[in-house]
C-alpha cells in the first residue's frame, strides 16, 4: 500500500501493484551484458567516396609530376634567364598552394586558411592563363621567351595547365562537399553523444523537473503524483533489456501545463506512458478516446496521451512510437478496463502494461539509438 496523504477522497492507503517480469514472455529472452550502440563515435578523419578517392590521388600525381617538372626546369634555367626562373618559379610554387590547399582540406585542418590559399590559386591561374593567351594571340614572340619549357609548345602547355586547374577544382568541390558533411554529422552526434552519456558515463534512468504537489494541489493534480509514482519502479523492471532506458517527465510542445509521465527508449522506438489513478469500477476507452465509466462516457477523466505523442514525435519520422495509459486502483476493490483495438492509445493495467511495452520493445532491446534517446532526454521538463 501507499500513502495518498492529505484527507481528500484520495484516502490515506492506495494498492501497490506487484508484477513480476519473470512470468512474462519477453522477460525469457537472454539479453547480452551490454548494448549495441549506434551510431558510434565517428572518427576523426572523413571517408570519401571512392571515385573521389581516385581523383585524389590523381590529383596528387599530376601535382607532383608538374612540380618536380617545372622545379628541374628553374633549376636548368641559366641566372641570366631572370624572368624564365621567375615564372617557373612562381607556377612551381602555384603548385605547392594547390597540393596544401587540397590536402588541408581533406584531413579538415586550417579549413578558413585552406580556402584562402585554394581561392589565391584559382585566381592566380585563371589571371596566369588569360594573360598567357592574350600573349599567344597578340604577340607569339613574348609569349615563347615566356615559355616555362621550351621543349613543348606553347598550346599544349596551356592545355596541359588548364586541365589541372580544372581538376584541381572538381577535386576541391567533391573533397569540402563530404568532409564538410562529415564534420556536420561528426558534430551532430558527439553532442547527442554528450546528451546520453552525461560525464561518459551510460544512464539508465534520466529524471526531470518533479511536478510540484502541495496542499492548494487540486485532487487531479495529487492523483497524477500519486500515479506516477506507482509506475516508476514497474518501469524500472523493463530496464532488464540492456539498451533499454527510462526517461520521466516528457514536456508536452505546445502546452504549458500538459506532460507524459514516462518515456521508454529502445533502439529508435518510444514508448510514452501515461499514469491514472481512477475509483474501482468499469471503465472503457471507446473509438473516440472517451472513457466510458460503469456504462456512461464520464466527462471528466481524459485519456491526452496519443495527442502528445503526435506532437513530441511530430517532425521525427525516424522515431517508431506507441503510446499507453496504466490504470491503477484508487482503492483495494475490483477495477476493470476495455479499450477499443484501433485506439491511438493503448488503456492497460500494470500487468499489461509491462507484458505489452516489453513485447514491443524486446526486438530491439539490445540497440541503443543515440538520436532517439536525445530526444526523449531533451524533451524533459524543464
Amino acid at each position: 500500500m501507499i500513502d495518498a496523504g492529505g484527507s481528500s477522497a484520495l484516502g490515506q492507503q492506495i494498492p501497490v501493484p506487484m508484477v513480476r517480469t519473470e512470468t512474462l514472455s519477453w522477460a525469457q529472452k537472454s539479453w547480452a551484458s551490454s548494448s549495441t550502440i549506434w551510431p558510434t563515435i565517428p572518427p576523426k578523419v572523413a571517408p570519401l567516396t571512392v571515385a573521389t578517392h581516385v581523383l585524389f590521388a590523381l590529383f596528387l600525381v599530376v601535382a607532383l609530376v608538374g612540380a618536380s617538372t617545372y622545379f628541374f626546369e628553374y633549376l636548368a634555367t641559366s641566372a641570366t634567364e631572370l624572368n624564365r626562373q621567375l615564372v617557373v618559379g612562381v607556377i612551381a610554387a602555384q603548385l605547392v598552394i594547390a597540393v596544401a590547399a587540397v590536402t588541408m582540406a581533406r584531413f579538415n585542418l586550417a579549413v578558413g586558411a585552406a580556402r584562402l590559399f585554394f581561392l589565391f590559386f584559382v585566381v592566380s591561374a585563371v589571371l596566369a592563363a588569360i594573360t598567357t593567351v592574350l600573349a599567344i594571340v597578340f604577340d607569339p614572340e613574348l609569349a615563347f621567351a615566356f615559355s616555362t619549357i621550351p621543349q613543348l609548345a606553347n598550346l599544349p602547355s596551356l592545355v596541359v595547365a588548364a586541365v589541372f586547374v580544372a581538376l584541381s577544382i572538381v577535386v576541391w568541390v567533391k573533397i569540402t562537399d563530404q568532409v564538410s558533411s562529415f564534420t556536420r554529422w561528426r558534430s551532430t552526434v558527439l553532442t547527442a553523444m554528450g546528451a546520453v552519456f552525461p560525464h561518459g558515463q551510460r544512464e539508465r534512468h534520466f529524471a526531470s523537473a518533479p511536478v510540484m504537489v502541495d496542499a492548494n494541489s487540486g485532487e487531479l493534480e495529487r492523483r497524477l503524483a500519486v500515479a506516477e509514482r506507482l509506475t516508476a519502479p514497474l518501469l524500472e523492471q523493463l530496464i532488464r533489456m540492456p539498451a533499454v532506458t527510462v526517461v520521466q517527465g516528457l514536456e508536452v510542445p505546445g502546452s504549458r501545463t500538459a506532460h507524459v509521465g514516462h518515456a521508454v527508449v529502445a533502439g529508435n522506438q518510444v514508448a510514452f506512458i501515461d499514469s491514472l489513478l481512477w475509483a474501482p469500477g468499469e471503465y472503457a476507452l471507446d473509438a473516440w478516446g472517451r472513457v466510458v465509466r460503469d456504462g456512461k462516457i464520464d466527462e471528466h477523466i481524459n485519456v491526452t496521451t496519443a495527442i502528445a505523442e503526435q506532437r513530441l514525435a511530430a517532425d521525427r519520422p525516424q522515431l517508431v512510437t506507441k503510446s499507453w495509459a496504466v490504470v491503477h486502483r484508487l482503492a483495494d476493490a475490483p477495477l476493470t478496463i476495455a479499450c477499443e483495438p484501433n485506439n491511438a492509445v493503448r488503456l492497460v493495467t500494470p500487468e499489461e502494461l509491462l507484458r505489452e511495452v516489453g513485447e514491443w520493445l524486446a526486438p530491439v532491446g539490445e540497440q541503443l539509438d543515440v538520436f532517439a534517446l536525445q530526444f526523449a532526454v531533451n524533451s524533459r521538463l524543464k
